[in-house]
């Protein structure tokens, strides 16, 4: 039995702050596939790695990253380490063979540019951009981007993601209904899954063993979740490893 690949939302956020470096480490640790990591642009055009515009579910502050400058959330922190860490620092956490999937939030013209301009930097990374729309993905590979993209499209503009120039479609396991996954795997079409939300009744990120063994048959070969270790271990334990 060959194990899908694991991605650690916003990183091992089971365990950890989500979208800090301890969550980045963790999921390294734990031999995550990918990390994924939200990334987002500030007021001076530096990028930041947060699920939120603003800092009120992590800190119960008002600061939007849009409205902020980066020196001003770097004097943010929460329990010793930014609330809202730079993309440089995600690079100095996570080691150059750590595959990264970055969750774009702001897919305006100004910060693609910014952020590709960046990643330029780190050619010897194995980078994965997750993009919501086939316009961005169109816009990115127009723009030089050669590496994989992940789609977080809805299901109406999966065709035009693919002819875009999309590599992966993401599908919500809420989703998943009977030939779904299939439809795309019979096309030779990567398929990964978020976990949890919608009527599962668990947080983005939480899983069902048993549905994460059905959703793999039907052909999905990553799945993201909080806890990389135990998801892991569904699989291994289903192979009898």
């Amino acid at each position: 039995m060959t194990t899908p690949s694991i991605i650690a939302h916003r990183g091992y956020s089971a365990l950890y702050r989500e979208n800090s470096p301890a969550a980045w480490a963790g999921a390294v640790e734990a031999n995550a596939d990918h990390i994924e990591v939200d990334v987002r642009i500030t007021r001076d055009g530096q990028i930041v790695c947060s699920h939120d515009d603003d800092l009120k579910r992590l800190t119960g502050r008002g600061d939007t990253i849009s409205g902020s400058t980066d020196l001003e959330l770097a004097k943010i922190e929460v329990d010793g380490s930014p609330a809202v860490p730079s993309l440089r620092l995600l690079f100095q956490t996570v080691p150059k063979n750590q595959s990264i999937l970055l969750d774009v939030k702001d897919e305006q013209p100004r910060s693609l540019d910014i952020l590709l301009t960046a990643l330029a930097q780190e050619p010897d990374r194995e980078l994965v951009l997750a993009l919501h729309a086939p316009a961005t993905v169109r816009y990115v590979r127009d723009a030089g981007w050669s590496r994989k993209i992940l789609g977080l499209v809805t299901s109406a503009d999966e065709e035009a993601f693919f002819n875009a120039g999309g590599d992966i479609v993401r599908i919500w396991e809420w989703d998943t209904a009977e030939g779904r996954i299939a439809s795309h795997v019979s096309r030779g079409r990567p398929v990964w899954i978020s976990t949890g939300d919608g009527s599962t009744g668990r947080r983005t990120g939480e899983y069902n063993s048993e549905e994460l063994l059905r959703m793999f048959r039907e052909g999905a070969t990553g799945f993201s979740v909080n806890d990389p270790v135990s998801a892991r271990h569904v699989f291994r334990d289903a192979a009898g490893e």
